[in-house]
């Protein structure tokens, strides 16, 4: 039988009550002299005179919204530069809170009681006490909590899409396609070549004897392999990138922190784009050199690329591979019923 699903509040939550108050009209100097005396990074401004909230200032404040904008700490006020920021009382939804903080990217809401500052709650805090509110029903595999299965199937796809798809090509453990040694000799105007095949990887063609930039066929060829130079750079540049943004994008899942789909699935795509286009320069490049070169595909690399490409969008695509097994459709936090 599946758990009951709580919607868990504020109360719910350890409340931070060692966070301090100061004045609205008091000068940024004093709030720094303050964070710096009982050792926290965020005041909770109060109107002068009353214990009306009014907003939170944070060391971050100081320094972007004051010291980077050559304001005066000694005569700005607090009220000036502090963040305003509805409080939440102690039968708020934690996912109210939690979404308060994220829409300001700040992380620190004041906790209120009757009308009076009870504390502050973290954005930390939230975290693990957000229920899904919809079953993830979408996938394969049934797991325990998606969120974390999905973070580790695109982190180490990813990678293993960048070693096999990219690092590989670039150090020359497989090539794109392979040529036969009469055939280079034509392309590259060179004699004395030994037996044996050639294959060209992502930035050179290699063989037993010989190792030859493709920039020095750019410059005997034509243009079409300075454009292959070109996508091999962009492969190299958007393969890292799509392993940071799949990885930081998943983790962002796992945490709840919205990503713009542009990094979700976007940026990422462009590395399969960049893959294909290089087997299609290829081809065409080789293609124009004559009919006297005699060339074929590196069966092996092609695989390799095919599988590397996979993995990247089960990497982007990770929603679809597992769901929420039935018996635990709620997050429940440790210690709690």
């Amino acid at each position: 039988m599946s758990k009951i699903k709580k919607e868990f509040v504020v109360r719910d939550l350890v409340i931070d009550d060692e966070y301090d108050v100061i004045d609205s009209e008091l000068s940024i100097m004093d709030a720094a002299k303050k964070m710096k005396q009982i050792g926290v990074p965020d005041l909770v401004v109060v109107e002068k005179g009353s214990e009306n909230v009014l907003g939170v200032i944070a060391d971050f404040d100081i320094v972007q919204n004051a010291v980077a904008e050559g304001l005066d700490p000694k005569t700005t006020n607090v009220k000036s530069i502090m963040y305003v920021i509805t409080p939440v009382s102690l039968e708020t939804p934690v996912k109210e809170a939690f979404a308060r903080m994220r829409d300001l990217h700040v992380s620190v809401v004041p906790v209120i009681e009757e009308g009076k500052l009870k504390g502050v709650c973290t954005i930390h805090d939230c975290w693990s006490y957000i229920p899904d509110q919809v079953p993830d029903d979408i996938g394969l595999i049934p797991v325990e909590n998606t969120r974390i299965a999905e973070f580790w199937l695109a982190s180490v796809s990813s990678i293993v899409a960048f070693v096999l798809g990219i690092l590989f090509p670039l150090v020359g453990t497989f090539g794109f396609f392979n040529i036969t040694q009469g055939s280079l000799m034509d392309l590259l105007g060179l004699t004395g070549l030994r037996g044996g095949s050639y294959n060209f990887n992502l930035f050179t063609v290699k063989g037993a004897d010989l190792s030859v930039n493709l920039i020095d066929i750019f410059l005997r060829s034509g243009v079409i392999w300075l454009l292959i130079i070109i996508v091999s750079i962009l492969i190299v540049i958007f393969g890292l990138l799509s392993v940071f943004f799949i990885i930081y994008a998943s983790f962002g899942d796992a945490k709840n922190i919205k990503t713009s789909p542009i990094v979700q699935k976007i940026l990422p795509g462009l590395v399969i784009v960049f893959m294909i286009l290089e087997w299609i320069l290829y081809a065409i490049a080789l293609a124009l050199a004559g009919p006297s070169i005699i060339v074929s595909v590196d069966a092996f690399g092609l695989f390799l690329s095919i599988v590397s490409m996979v993995l990247i969008l089960i990497a982007i695509n990770r929603d679809y591979v597992f769901r929420q097994k039935e018996d635990s459709k709620s997050i429940v936090p440790e210690g709690t019923k």
